[in-house]
């Protein structure tokens, strides 16, 4: 078994390249999403904030809501923990310390990434640079999820890191799939119904969805389908079903695993007692919400096993 302090620094550099791969996406195709819509319609700019739970802390540093301000403080602001920036910054500083055990290719990508995005970040305010970078660290991302998984032995570092990247895109897809309640709410307006469309095709764009969706469901484009193949699809690699199974597959092989497992299946079980897809607009609200505390706790619970292990005397 590898060393407690190797193997978190493995783990959360999975979790945060998974974090800035989903950002990036998700924020270039939110602005192209905003650039198709009416302006009246309840989703804008501060719908990514709140896709972060970040309200309060944008409100004590910002007076107002716009594109540039909101694109700062989730891209640029290094007062705000969960910004872009700040989670490049953890990558690239658990990618130098683990160079021992990661093939070298993954700290070369991994400083070219940062280097790029800290030289770009003051260019932010002017949208056409600002996609063109977002692509790019996509891009770099998925780049070094292919080295790792094409040079990487299959050790307890390799299965530390997928199951890390899989809790952060399962915990992604809850927040994501939280505009759904926005999308169903019985009060929306009509220019919200209106684009219902575009905006079903957006959840799927944000996950990297849309053409397996195609492939899979072949019919057109609308609430039951989407939220069906967003939760339950078996082979969609970002479905939340894929994801919280791909969890349990990788905690399996560890030692001293079985604890965090079983509290692990409970989250498995209260995600699918129900079909999701059904539930009420609120009422899915309430189910991601209660999806994120639960991997919150899956995350502190692997660090208690692992990381920060107590061993009675």
């Amino acid at each position: 078994m590898m060393l407690s302090r190797v193997a978190e620094r493995v783990y959360w550099l999975a979790r945060y390249l998974e974090r800035v791969e989903n950002t990036a996406r998700l924020i270039n195709v939110h602005t192209n999403l905003l650039m198709d819509l009416p302006t009246d319609v309840e989703v804008g700019w501060f719908t990514l904030v709140t896709i972060f739970d970040g309200e309060l802390f944008f409100h004590a540093s910002y007076d107002e809501i716009n594109e540039n301000n909101v694109m700062h403080f989730l891209l640029a602001d290094e007062n705000n923990a969960i910004s872009l920036i700040n989670s490049l910054s953890a990558l690239r500083e658990n990618a130098r310390t683990s160079l021992d055990i990661l093939p070298e290719e993954t700290w070369e990508q991994v400083n070219e990434l940062y280097l790029l995005v800290k030289s770009e970040l003051s260019a932010i305010s002017n949208r056409r640079r600002r996609q063109k970078l977002l692509l790019s660290m996509s891009e770099r991302c998925q780049t070094v999820w292919g080295i790792l998984a094409n040079h990487m032995s299959r050790n307890h570092g390799y299965y530390f890191m997928q199951t890390a990247k899989h809790l952060e895109r399962a915990d992604m897809t809850s927040r994501i799939l939280e505009l759904a309640s926005l999308l169903l709410a019985e009060n929306r307006s009509q220019s919200m119904r209106a684009v219902e469309g575009i905006l079903w095709s957006h959840l799927l764009r944000a996950l990297s969805a849309q053409q397996m969706f195609t492939h899979s469901r072949n019919n057109d484009v609308n609430a039951e389908a989407v939220l069906a193949f967003l939760l339950r699809d078996s082979a969609f690699p970002r479905s939340l079903f894929f994801s919280l199974g791909a969890i349990n597959r990788y905690l399996s092989p560890l030692p001293g695993a079985q604890k965090v497992i079983d509290h692990h299946r409970q989250s498995i079980e209260f995600m699918f007692e129900n079909p999701q897809e059904n539930l009420p607009a609120e009422e899915i609200h309430n189910r991601m919400d209660a999806l994120q505390i639960r991997l919150a706790g899956l995350n502190t619970a692997i660090g208690q096993q692992w990381f920060y292990p107590v061993h009675s005397s």
